[in-house]
């Protein structure tokens, strides 16, 4: 979550650039915006078109997808994912994800969360835990009552997918309860820990009382490199209803500590409808698209955001992605316990 790294998006250019169809290896997919009061929100799902194509999420710095703006989208009892950003990201982080899911028959809708998205950020964002889950809540009103969208939903197969605080945005609106005198408990002075670090300054106070904003048309929640589960009481995780998947970056950072985060997951999840997975050669911000040739360059001292792996990115976003569609086509039927970690 060293999301001064975002300030790199002040590269991006259009929301979509023209593209050459026979340079664009992927299969497009459908694309479009969605109106929805105050909350940004881009929409992706399948579609028979395959022209005219554009890049959405296209800039200096990160590699596009291919898509088809406006297109008209095919089939019916599409399931919906719900994607969250970071502290300090944009809908566009996740555009790789977004358009795999598109291409596998999901309805992908990501927002930029007002209060915690680059170029809208409130200092005292900490001090309103709720608003991000309620936001989403929002957008997934704004979807089901949309006269293109609505009628093609599956309601029963309804996701999440939150990136670092957009994990916990996750687990809230999976069910789970943020207790903010227990992180400033487990922070205590700490400053090596981002996460200690990004709260503290934002507000969050030892007095300030527990958060619940569950959605009980949330069916599974999906959990990318997520930052702040010492914030969860055990029982609320205990009693979590819905399947979670938590994949967790392999490449060790002293600001995103891996046994004090996503094994502790590992741990306090509920083992009988959740898995745990970390992904070895990954960083926190291999969850984000692919950067191009010379973004390391242009990047300076920011350059961390596509340097650390160990494994190519493509090649992390073809396992992150066959994980995660794996565990939403599998719902309930999971047919192992949780992985120690």
């Amino acid at each position: 979550m060293r999301f001064l790294a975002i300030l790199i998006l002040t590269l991006v250019a259009a929301t979509t650039a023209p593209a050459d169809p026979a340079s664009v290896a992927p299969s497009p997919v459908g694309f479009r915006t969605l109106d929805v009061a105050g909350i940004e929100t881009v929409v992706w799902y399948p579609t028979k078109q395959s022209a005219p194509v554009s890049l959405v999420a296209d800039n200096r710095v990160f590699v596009g997808v291919p898509v088809v703006r406006n297109a008209a989208i095919a089939g019916t009892a599409r399931p919906v994912a719900l994607l969250s950003h970071g502290y300090s990201g944009l809908w566009r982080n996740q555009a790789w994800l977004a358009a795999r899911l598109a291409r596998a028959g999901f309805i992908a809708v990501a927002v930029n969360h007002p209060g915690t998205t680059f170029g809208d950020m409130d200092p005292d964002w900490a001090m309103d835990i709720a608003a991000r889950p309620q936001q989403v809540s929002r957008v997934l009103d704004a979807v089901l009552a949309d006269p293109q969208l609505g009628p093609r939903i599956d309601h029963q197969r309804i996701s999440v997918i939150g990136h670092s605080l957009g994990g916990s945005t996750a687990l809230l609106l999976s069910g789970g309860v943020f207790d903010p005198a227990l992180l400033v408990d487990a922070c205590g002075d700490d400053t090596r820990k981002l996460l200690c670090t990004l709260y503290r300054a934002g507000g969050l106070r030892q007095e300030m009382a527990p958060v619940s904003a569950r959605d009980p048309r949330i069916s599974a929640a999906v959990l990318l490199d997520m930052e702040g589960i010492h914030a969860f009481p055990r029982d609320s995780l205990a009693q979590l209803a819905v399947p979670v998947l938590a994949l967790v970056s392999g490449v060790e950072d002293p600001a995103l500590p891996l046994g004090w985060e996503g094994r502790t997951q590992a741990a306090r999840l509920p083992a009988a409808i959740s898995r745990y997975a970390e992904i070895p050669g990954a960083t926190h911000f291999s969850f984000m698209s692919t950067c191009k040739e010379g973004a390391v360059q242009l990047l300076g001292e920011e350059a961390f955001v596509c340097e650390g792996e160990t494994a190519p990115r493509p090649d992390l976003h073809a396992e992150m992605a066959r994980m995660v569609l794996n565990f939403l086509r599998n719902g309930k039927n999971l047919a192992f316990a949780l992985q120690s970690p």
